[in-house]
């Protein structure tokens, strides 16, 4: 059996520490080696460089960008081609919005600490940016990254699936339908 390996090329450590958690058990299941690049914090060339050395290892890679303020996912992902010229178009994964909504669509309804926040009882949190975050939880009088680590020791695959359409495409597409 041929040594496989994955690079996920990530903006920052939110979207790191997110996969680490909700992705890494199942790729680590189909992958001899997972690796991550946060792209965000290197020039492009340098980037450019890697993905050639990637493809030319016969490695898989997936890239993981924030819709950030673009119209939508198709317009976000052709600006990012325009930038990034040899990515696979099939290997991008546009969050929408930005990762905090991936970590607020797996928050359960029931949760005592944070089920009662709005970015927990709303239907879809695609909306969610990381503005409207920073200011549901500091609402509670937490910082930042223990928010971020909580949610993640209670995140629910399920829920999130429910309750975000580009973390459920991202679930069938790259997690083979879930962890």
């Amino acid at each position: 059996m041929p040594y496989r390996r994955l690079f996920l090329f990530v903006e920052g450590d939110d979207d790191e520490r997110f996969l680490r958690q909700v992705g890494l058990p199942a790729w680590e299941r189909a992958y001899d080696d997972v690796r991550f690049v946060k792209f965000s914090q290197q020039k492009k060339q340098k980037v450019e460089g890697y993905l050639r050395s990637v493809k030319a290892m016969g490695a898989d890679y997936v890239w993981i960008e924030d819709l950030d303020r673009n119209p939508c996912a198709s317009s976000a992902k052709e600006l990012l081609l325009r930038r990034q010229s040899s990515l696979d178009p099939a290997r991008v994964q546009i969050v929408k919005a930005e990762i905090e909504s991936w970590y607020c669509a797996g928050i359960p309804g029931d949760d005592p600490d944070y089920g009662t926040l709005r970015i927990a009882t709303c239907a879809e949190t695609g909306e969610v940016t990381k503005e409207v975050f920073d200011d549901a939880i500091g609402r509670t009088g937490t910082l930042r990254i223990p928010v971020l680590l909580a949610l993640l020791e209670r995140f629910d695959v399920e829920t999130a699936a429910r309750r975000n359409g580009s973390f459920r495409y991202f679930l069938s597409k790259f997690l083979g339908g879930g962890t």
